[in-house]
């Protein structure tokens, strides 16, 4: 067991924010040779405390927003609740590795003479059980092993266009399993072999990075957007009135040039505001300035909604885009009969999940937004890049989180998809991170954080070259599950009647 402790301790060290995401090439080495010929029971529970474990570490930073910060603002629940709700988060999260367990341990033996196969097999067992993370009500893709990748490996990144975060877990996987092959049956120069392995894995990386071309800059394609990125903190926004928050919202709309399109971020309000009088005031800076401006708030209607949408000079738009993805206990209750002791974690309210990938047409773009962590599931900017963005938004409130861990790994999910749908990506964060990524995955512009200036707003300017391509991931999602679910099947009956 003190194997599968030091691997899930090396990959969440991996993890975006954390340490250094080359980690992630040799962190299941010791995961793998505490599997070697264990009973599917064995391997079942030692894959379940490696995800429990490298999961809750990845999150730490959740620990404090459950202990101090929620209770804090909501007063809803005391303060040892939400040690108790953070285990229980670990548990939820790490249940799909049962499976990848269960499996490999049933299977494995069948390729105890073909490493290569073996590597294979477990690959494919690996994704599917990735696979199984996201969906559901309870799906939650944060500290995927191909996140690991966004922490400075551009190059390796770039395959994110072909098969999506599945096909990184896969390769990463067959790595390590491959190298934990060498490693057990070498009995000298193991630290030589550990080296060599990332230089190589560093090497592939800035070939591939070298090769990655810079979008053509010029005035004459480039269209541009404004980032109000607001440093409001959740006691204002939950005790404060509106009044507060417009006020500092109206002196940065001033700011910005008259005729300009402006992304503000989600729930800027905490209630609906078309009509009462902070929509109007906001209705008329509009009108004053001639500003587009996209904002977040909640709209209670036939459903309730985390929405955002455009208000102009002639007022709130009649389209929106709702959130899809909904937060689990935050923003949704799973299985209320199951979980309803558990109500009381949500922050806002219960809300409905959007069923639109809604395109924004305004001026000379075509803005897909999404809200919050949204970003971190593929399938909401591929339905925005499909059905016409030719950029995408995140508006997030990450006014939540005081660790700078939890920023850079939600930021990194906009990252990636960037990469995988070829498309600029801009965040608009309420205390931050607020940035512009190309779509390679560089980050072409970054706002200062509340912590790293402080200031009531930082606005910004951000130009960007609308695209229309599609890349293989945006046209076929996440074909390559079923690709690993065929290969691993495949590779079962090929053991259990051939080899």
């Amino acid at each position: 067991m003190v194997l599968v402790l030091v691997s899930a301790v090396l990959t969440a060290l991996a993890m975006p924010g954390m340490l250094w995401g080359y980690l992630i090439w040799v962190a299941l080495i010791p995961l793998f040779m505490a599997m070697k010929d264990v009973s599917p029971l064995k391997g079942a529970l030692r894959a379940f405390v490696w995800g429990f474990v490298y999961l809750l570490l990845t999150h730490y930073w959740l620990l404090p927003v459950l202990t101090v910060n929620v209770p804090e603002v909501l007063n809803s629940f005391p303060n040892f609740i939400g040690v108790v709700v953070f285990f229980l988060m670990g548990i939820v999260m790490a249940v799909p590795f049962l499976v990848f367990g269960l499996v490999y341990g049933l299977y494995q033996r069948f390729f105890d003479r073909y490493p290569v196969l073996l590597a294979l097999f477990a690959a494919s067992f690996f994704t599917v059980t990735e696979y199984l993370r996201e969906i559901g009500p309870l799906g939650f893709t944060n500290g995927r092993l191909s996140d690991a990748l966004l922490n400075g490996q551009q190059g390796i990144s770039q395959l994110l266009t072909i098969g999506g975060p599945l096909l990184l877990v896969f390769i990463i996987v067959f790595v390590n399993h491959y190298l934990c092959y060498l490693f057990v049956n070498r009995t000298r120069d193991r630290a030589i072999l550990i080296v060599v392995s990332v230089a190589i894995v560093a090497l592939v990386n800035a070939a591939i990075a070298a090769l990655v071309p810079i979008p053509h800059s010029s005035s004459k394609y480039e269209s541009t957007l404004y980032a109000l990125q607001t440093n409001i903190s959740m006691q204002m926004k939950y005790y404060q009135p509106p009044d507060e928050t417009l006020a500092v919202v109206s002196r940065a709309l001033r700011e910005i040039p008259e005729g300009s399109v402006v992304i503000l971020p989600e729930a800027t309000f905490m209630s609906d505001i078309r009509r009462n009088s902070t929509g109007t005031q906001l209705q008329q800076i509009a009108q004053e300035r001639n500003l587009k401006i996209l904002i977040g708030f909640p709209t209670y209607n036939d459903h309730n909604y985390n929405q955002v949408r455009f208000v102009t000079a002639e007022g709130f738009s009649d389209e929106y885009y709702a959130k899809i993805q909904l937060t689990p206990f935050v923003e949704s209750l799973p299985w209320p009969k199951v979980f309803g002791v558990f109500s009381f974690l949500k922050f806002l309210d219960f809300f409905d999940a959007g069923e639109e990938f809604t395109i924004f047409s305004v001026d000379e773009h075509r803005i897909g937004a999404q809200i919050c962590f949204d970003s971190l599931y593929s399938n909401v900017a591929r339905g925005l890049t499909l059905n016409g963005a030719n950029v995408i938004v995140t508006a997030t409130n990450d006014g939540w989180f005081d660790i700078s861990t939890a920023l850079n790994q939600h930021f990194s999910k906009s990252i990636a998809r960037a990469i995988e749908n070829r498309r600029y990506v801009i965040q608009v964060s309420n205390t931050g991170i607020s940035a512009i990524i190309d779509p390679y995955g560089r980050i072409v512009k970054r706002l200062p954080t509340s912590k790293e200036l402080n200031a009531d707003y930082v606005i910004g300017e951000f130009q960007y070259i609308p695209t229309v391509k599609t890349t293989l991931y945006t046209r076929f999602g996440n074909w390559f599950f079923w690709f690993s679910l065929f290969l691993g099947i495949a590779l079962i009956i090929l053991g259990g009647v051939v080899l």
